[in-house]
């Protein structure tokens, strides 16, 4: 009797853990982003709004980024490249505690047709990364 108590513990114990493991793994520090014309400073217009399949040469673009479990202050790296050429660099701070927007935004000049790349990164490691089109008017 004793050993079948020890066992079933030593079941619980590992399945706690594994659990546990399963659910920090699936932990991302990006919830929802969209590159588009439009700024999107709430959560809840953010998860709503649709990720346009392209966009418009010459017009300013925005990466509205939603992020969690994230402190305050954590520094974020945005990379724009049109045709593979970096065009902005664009270093940000979270503005508040665990959860918020970060927008990061390219000027409409540095908007030009062919393929645009956004990227999202801390210290080095690439956590999103988008690619459109970007069209002439």
């Amino acid at each position: 009797m004793k050993t079948i108590k020890i066992v079933t513990f030593l079941i619980a114990l590992i399945t706690v853990f594994a659990l546990a493991l399963v659910g920090f793994g699936e932990s991302d520090t990006v919830s929802k982003y969209i590159i588009s014309d439009h700024k999107y400073t709430e959560k809840a217009d953010l998860e709503n709004a649709a990720q346009p399949e392209q966009l418009t040469a010459g017009k300013d673009a925005y990466a509205s980024v939603y992020f969690v479990e994230s402190p305050k202050g954590m520094e974020y790296t945005a990379i724009w490249f049109i045709d593979g050429n970096e065009v902005k660099t664009d270093t940000q701070k979270m503005p508040t505690d665990k959860r918020g927007v970060i927008i990061f935004s390219l000027e409409g000049d540095k908007v030009s047709a062919g393929t645009l790349k956004f990227q999202v990164s801390y210290e080095g490691d690439i956590m999103v990364s988008k690619e459109l089109t970007v069209v002439q008017e």
